[in-house]
């Protein structure tokens, strides 16, 4: 699976940066699947994940939405959740973690509402994380207070 993720990004498992692009894939394809949850990957929605991915990885406007596209390609395949999220507790400590869950709270909120699937996608996401309901809370929070600020 890593290997195909890998030959998405035109690189072959190996390489130096390939652990970072699975890490960014991993993160972008999570990103996709809370924003598309609903039903409706609302322009806000996309727009707040992109501004996220550059933010978070430090990539400009033409390699977030390069690596928007892969990865809503790749999470259209319903096991590569599990990959996705194994990628990431790799690559993560636990703080690193509870960054990606705020983020996918940042991306659920883009639209100013939080659809029960949505939220549902969060729990499940966010348990194979390793981050606890009450992180998950937290997190759900201090995300709700960025957006009133």
């Amino acid at each position: 699976m890593f290997d195909k993720i890998s030959k998405l990004f035109g690189r072959e498992t190996g390489d130096a940066d390939s652990e970072n692009d699975g890490l960014a894939l991993a993160t972008a394809a999570l990103l996709v699947q809370v924003s598309k949850a609903d039903g409706d990957f609302s322009p806000e929605e996309r727009a707040t994940l992109g501004q996220n991915l550059q933010d978070y990885f430090g990539l400009d406007a033409k390699v977030a939405d390069e690596l928007l596209v892969r990865a809503a390609q790749s999470q259209e395949d319903a096991t590569c959740l599990y990959a996705f999220t194994r990628t990431i507790t790799n690559e993560l400590d636990q703080d690193g973690r509870q960054d990606i869950v705020k983020l996918l709270w940042r991306v659920a909120f883009a639209d100013n509402h939080i659809d029960n699937f949505e939220a549902n996608v969060l729990a499940k996401v966010s348990g194979l994380l390793g981050v606890s309901p009450r992180d998950r809370v937290r997190l759900k929070h201090e995300v709700e207070a960025e957006q009133q600020a």
